[in-house]
């Protein structure tokens, strides 16, 4: 009950207060965790280790944070990956020890979900409320264009008719 508090105010805050990183972060953090959520209480198979529908969101959750960290210019995308994968390594780790008790097991998952949930209200609480539409977007290599009014000539300097641009 705790995490999904945390996960809709962390989520939610996300989507009002972020840019574009922070809201594309907090729709990877819900669909990962509800579909997760949603299996897990449909059938406690999916509480074992190393379940591989488990595994496959897990991925994709991973994926997805490690396309917003190359593809934008915000830090927290790069942690959020890392704790991503942190826990794709638990899942597996679960599966080669046997006898790991499942409480050590889901506590290990929930561990790296707060702090890829951390990562995400630091990253939205560091974007200030007056950012630029550019930081807003946190894309790499995007342009905004400016409009402006027309730019008047550059006087003539006395340069000769063969240096002056045609």
């Amino acid at each position: 009950m705790t995490y999904n508090v945390v996960l809709l105010g962390v989520c939610g805050f996300a989507l009002l207060r972020g840019g574009r990183p922070e809201r594309i972060g907090a729709c990877i953090n819900l669909l990962g965790s509800y579909l997760t959520t949603g299996l897990r209480l449909a059938d406690s198979h999916f509480n074992t280790p190393a379940e591989i529908v488990i595994v496959v969101i897990d991925s994709s959750v991973t994926v997805g944070f490690f396309w917003l960290a190359i593809a934008t210019v915000r830090f927290w995308p790069i942690w959020a990956f890392g704790f991503a994968l942190a826990n794709i390594s638990t899942n597996v780790a679960g599966a080669w020890v046997p006898r790991m008790p499942l409480f050590a097991y889901l506590t290990g998952l929930g561990l790296y979900a707060y702090l890829a949930l951390g990562a995400l209200l630091l990253g939205t609480l560091y974007l200030p409320r007056s950012a630029s539409p550019w930081l807003r977007h946190g894309g790499r290599g995007v342009q905004f264009v400016v409009e402006s009014g027309p730019t008047p000539d550059p006087p003539d300097r006395g340069r000769p008719d063969a240096q002056r641009d045609n």
